[in-house]
């Protein structure tokens, strides 16, 4: 009995120990399937987080850069409207928009004011290089009234040429480009980045030399017109004030113009229009 009581015994501790072992195994085996799933888990999370990741480089791309892609890339990442688009070329062309209302734009914004003085004193003083002789005598015809569709041309004309001068300017005083050329300082290298710094700060000595000596011969040649042509100072100064109006109301035809070549060809679907993206690239020169 004794022995037959040791067997039944041994047999039970048996199948005990194969229990045991038949659960460490099963155990094992799920653990390595969770281990399993827990990677796959994170590749997959590392794979969504990438694509996160892009997803906010394409977010972060500000009006600048998305106004400057290639044709095949702005179609993949320019989603704006038209309006949004009308607003950010504005916002960097239109005089007093850029000047007094753009922020956070990368250009140093003591140099904005001077440019926006320098502009307003380029309109004064090309009004006195178009005030002719035959300006002046039909206003003595005219007893000193000022008519307005007499001044037309040379309204026109010193806008016209106050224009040309702003885009020197341009090139002379904004640094928002090279900003965008040092950002992915990854791809250039360092010798690049010092060359496009020193390019920017002769640019901007540049710009403060042309402009002071440029104020200089306005002052002077403004005060000499003024105490010599008394009688013409109001119709100078109205000339001047639309001038500057004219200067100010041609950014909203242009860029509307332009911002509907851009939207045009960005929205359509059937054909590929790069012809008109490339063209409503040309129209902001810098």
């Amino acid at each position: 009995m004794k022995e037959s009581e040791c067997d039944g015994k041994n047999k039970i501790n048996d199948s005990k120990t194969k229990y045991n072992n038949s659960n460490i195994l099963i155990t094992n085996k799920t653990n390595s399937l969770n281990s399993k799933n827990k990677i796959k888990g994170d590749v997959n999370n590392q794979i969504f987080n990438a694509i996160k990741i892009n997803e906010k480089e394409k977010e972060q791309l500000d009006n600048y850069e998305l106004n400057n892609l290639d044709y095949e890339q702005a179609k993949k990442l320019d989603k704006r409207s038209f309006i949004q688009i009308y607003w950010s070329l504005l916002k960097r062309e239109h005089p007093i928009i850029f000047t007094f209302i753009t922020k956070d734009d990368h250009n140093i914004i003591f140099v904005k004011y001077s440019r926006f003085i320098f502009l307003l004193c380029t309109d004064m003083a090309m009004n006195v290089f178009f005030f002719s002789d035959e300006t002046m005598h039909k206003m003595f015809l005219d007893y000193g009234k000022y008519n307005f569709i007499q001044q037309i041309p040379q309204i026109t004309y010193s806008t016209i040429i106050s224009k040309l001068i702003e885009i020197i300017l341009c090139y002379l005083s904004l640094t928002d480009k090279h900003y965008y050329q040092i950002k992915d300082y990854k791809k250039i290298s360092k010798s690049s980045m010092i060359g496009i710094i020193k390019c920017i700060r002769i640019k901007l000595a540049f710009f403060f030399g042309f402009t002071t000596l440029m104020f200089i011969f306005y002052w002077y040649l403004i005060s000499c017109f003024c105490s010599v042509y008394q009688n013409t100072q109001i119709a100078f100064i109205k000339d001047s004030l639309l001038s500057f109006l004219l200067g100010n109301l041609i950014p909203f035809v242009i860029y509307l113009v332009s911002s509907l070549f851009r939207i045009f060809s960005l929205k359509s679907v059937k054909y590929k229009l790069e012809c008109f993206y490339n063209f409503s690239n040309i129209i902001p020169f810098f």
